[in-house]
């Protein structure tokens, strides 16, 4: 039997070398953190030397439990207990059994069974807000803001990027989950993720593999990374 742990760690040293990358590149100091779950995201930068802001989203009850513990502990770093999207208002969030597939959006059934933690248990009333409506209280007292967004709402990107349509003027870089093979029902296509962004300046830097389809042949999701044009 081949193993797959070189191919798994090739990837997961790609992603970490291209974020890298792109933080030290723009010399970003402010990172918004989309969809925290318990601060995974945030944990990685701070092991990848990122001493910046952290400004993390997440509406989950117990995750954000566990993430304002972790975020304590690795200052600077704002923790705001709610969801963000297009409009600002209050919904019902599909919690999963792995709670990292917990959206807004119905699970497929097949995704169902390649992702087996992709069950929903239970549902949450959550708060939703507009990124524009929140932005300057997310940033009081942080001046001179380099901005990269991070956005991993499975399934949600472009509701939060619709309700960030000032914000994102704002912003240097960002990452979007993209799918090529739909998992949740509803959600966007990879092709219109990306021209939803390129149409507001951005442009594609790298594309960074999170899950495959070996049997199939197929990519399943990646992250893009995109960073404004240069005028």
């Amino acid at each position: 039997m081949v193993s797959h742990l070189p191919d798994e760690w090739l990837r997961w040293l790609r992603g970490r070398c291209a974020l890298k990358g792109i933080l030290e590149g723009l010399s970003i100091n402010c990172v918004f953190d989309v969809g925290a779950n318990r601060g995974q995201f945030g944990t990685i930068l701070r092991h990848l030397g990122y001493r910046g802001w952290i400004i993390s989203f997440e509406p989950v009850q117990a995750n954000l439990e566990a993430l304002q513990a972790v975020a304590a502990a690795a200052q600077p770093w704002r923790v705001f207990p709610y969801a963000l999207g297009a409009n600002d208002g209050y919904s019902k969030i599909n919690v999963t059994q792995v709670t990292e597939f917990s959206s807004f959006l119905v699970p497929r059934q097949e995704s169902q069974i390649k992702f087996p933690g992709n069950h929903v248990a239970r549902t949450e009333e959550v708060e939703i807000r507009r990124l524009d409506s929140v932005f300057d209280v997310c940033m009081e007292g942080i001046p001179s803001p380099r901005i990269y967004v991070k956005l991993d709402t499975q399934g949600f990107d472009l509701e939060v990027a619709r309700g960030a349509e000032s914000t994102l003027n704002k912003v240097l870089a960002l990452q979007t989950e993209i799918c090529f093979r739909p998992i949740y029902n509803g959600m966007s296509g990879f092709a219109d993720s990306i021209s939803h962004f390129r149409a507001r300046g951005f442009e594609v830097v790298d594309f960074v593999p999170i899950s495959n389809d070996p049997d199939d042949l197929c990519a399943v999701e990646m992250d893009c990374v995109m960073a404004r044009k240069i005028r």
